[in-house]
């Protein structure tokens, strides 16, 4: 493990006013953090460098942390107190890879983590002197990093007739080193495992033109953009991102704020700041502003409660507020990624309208959302609309569309030159159809094989209830498996497997439909389409593959389907055969 740097910075009396969980990076706005901001506009984070923050309101805590404004003021008194929490913390971040720290700190603050560097005999030298030359001494530790030149963002131009996919990412890590024949894991937990996101499994194949990452996991405990504690070495540097997902030099990262996940709101649970600061710590290429979405009804109180006109139209109005206070934070921060407008409306001519609008503000970049819960012939009123809008414009913006695929209307989106959008659904057919669920080389869809597991929580907790005889069903599971192999090497006859299955599916699944699983599970078995398929999961899994279990066979089967989807996009060939 290569040893990194600690620099431990205090709080700042001067702070950004603003709304929402801002890392502490850009919440604190002294000459210190200026300096710090202004490195990190011109160079990468560094690898060797993690940044830790000393509040009288938080303790010892990772800069990334989201914090709100308060007023307190650290003093002698409330470091001495502190000083036993921060001998965990410190001795957590020894362990977690840190060697030298460096404390650029005043006298007040020094109380509260002097003894727990000088107990665990943790490396550290004091930046003595008075504000100057404190912030001299940082910079030299800054530019004696590990670092290159900060990526710039990605440029693109609209309406060239290039279409761009994005894969929206939700935690989709897998075990690179699962063992599929026995059905077991590499390691216990994750970090142990070193899983990775499919993208990089799927490597050298290319499944999208880019990640489209969702700051709602925020509210969550997942995702590489997930809720920070603060102690956690997560919270100490930005996670590389295009690492993470294996992107190349000609991928882009794109960030939207999740406007599904606070939609019950009455206001956006993502403060314009925190989106700013999010995006641009990340290093994205493109970053969203925050959205509304003037959806009908809303679940308020656990009951569903429809919206006036009034209510929607403000949903509206506050998106596009938003807008304009995005832009502008954008430009005062000098940020470093490419602002995209999003535009809620409740008909086509408002989105038409916002499209000037937002021109006007500055954007360059737009992202039509609110689209998922509507008709092919409304998003193609919308689409139009926002066309003939776009042509009135002396340059044409980027268009993106959220969350849309639609077949029906790829030769629509083609024909007005939308520039990309965004889509998991074939990701998800993995595993939410049951004859949909793999996307074959030759353009039709497969029925994956149903193998659940009796371990898993929910499914056993349903045969409890059914006073099933669990033992029995584990052996036939593992018998259906073994047959399953087998038959991937010729050595197990059709209606033998097929009939393993069946029985076994029939305990704990769907019997009224054993007929016509029957039919299409014998279609997919006869057929064989993962032997002719060359991605690199199709050749490394074999028929497992279309057995439906588990994420790490149902992740690497949604992977494979986008692969395929994002093939035929990019052929122009967008017609995915029969279903069955």
């Amino acid at each position: 493990m290569v040893s990194k740097k600690l620099l431990i910075l205090g709080c700042s009396a001067t702070k950004l006013d603003a709304d929402g969980h801002i890392p502490a990076l850009d919440r604190y706005d002294g000459p210190m953090y200026r300096v710090l901001r202004k490195f990190l506009r011109e160079r990468e984070w560094p690898q060797d460098l993690s940044i830790g923050v000393l509040s009288a309101e938080h303790g010892l805590f990772g800069s990334l942390k989201g914090i709100e404004n308060y007023d307190r003021r650290m003093n002698k008194t409330i470091a001495a107190e502190k000083a036993h929490e921060c001998l965990a913390v410190l001795e957590k971040w020894r362990d977690g890879g840190h060697g030298a720290s460096y404390l650029p700190l005043g006298k007040d603050y020094l109380p509260a983590v002097q003894p727990g560097l000088d107990s665990l005999n943790i490396p550290h030298e004091t930046f003595n002197g008075g504000i100057g030359e404190k912030m001299s001494q940082v910079k030299t530790l800054l530019n004696a990093t590990s670092t290159i030149p900060r990526r710039k963002a990605a440029q693109v131009e609209g309406g060239t007739g290039q279409t761009n996919y994005f894969l929206p990412d939700w935690d989709d890590l897998l075990d690179p080193g699962f063992d599929f024949e026995n059905d077991s894991f590499s390691g216990p937990t994750r970090e142990e495992r070193s899983d990775e996101h499919c993208c990089r499994l799927m490597q050298p194949k290319r499944m999208s033109d880019g990640i489209l990452v969702s700051l709602a996991q925020q509210g969550t405990s997942r995702g590489p953009l997930r809720r920070l504690r603060g102690t956690e070495l997560g919270a100490l540097a930005p996670l590389p991102l295009r690492e993470h997902y294996g992107l190349t030099d000609t991928q882009h990262l794109f960030g939207d704020c999740g406007a599904f996940s606070y939609v019950n709101e009455e206001v956006p649970t993502i403060s314009v700041e925190q989106a700013v600061s999010l995006y641009d710590l990340y290093n994205f290429d493109f970053g969203t502003s925050v959205d509304h979405i003037p959806v009908g009804k809303i679940s308020r109180d656990g009951e569903l409660v429809t919206l006036s006109d009034e209510e929607r139209q403000n949903r509206v109005d506050t998106t596009r507020k938003y807008a304009k206070d995005f832009i502008d934070a954008v430009k005062k921060r000098k940020a470093q990624f490419n602002p995209v407008g999003a535009i809620q409306g409740l008909n086509p001519e408002q989105y038409a309208e916002s499209v000037l609008d937002y021109y006007e503000m500055g954007y360059r970049h737009i992202a039509l959302g609110g689209l998922v819960p509507l008709k092919d012939n409304e998003i193609e009123s919308i689409v139009r609309a926002v066309d003939t809008a776009a042509k009135t414009l002396r340059n044409r913006p980027w268009i993106h569309l959220f969350g849309v695929f639609r077949p029906n209307l790829q030769e629509v989106f083609r024909e007005l030159k939308i520039d990309s959008f965004d889509s998991a659904s074939y990701f998800r057919k993995a595993w939410l159809r049951s004859s949909q669920n793999y996307l074959g080389a030759n353009g039709e869809w497969y029925a994956a094989l149903r193998v659940p597991m009796t371990s898993d929580g929910r499914t056993r907790k349903r045969l409890m209830a059914a006073d099933a005889d669990i033992p029995q069903l584990e052996l036939e599971e593992q018998k259906v498996l073994r047959l399953l192999n087998q038959y991937d090497k010729d050595e197990a006859k059709l209606n033998e497997v097929l009939d393993a299955v069946l029985s076994y599916d029939r305990h704990l699944a769907r019997s009224s439909e054993t007929q016509s699983m029957r039919e299409r599970y014998r279609r997919t078995l006869e057929k064989r389409p993962w032997r002719n398929c060359d991605c690199p999961f199709c050749q490394e899994l074999g028929i497992h593959i279309l057995i439906f279990r588990g994420a790490n066979r149902n992740k690497r089967r949604g992977a494979h389907n986008t692969l395929m989807l994002y093939g035929k996009i990019h052929k122009n060939n967008l017609d995915i055969g029969p279903t069955p």
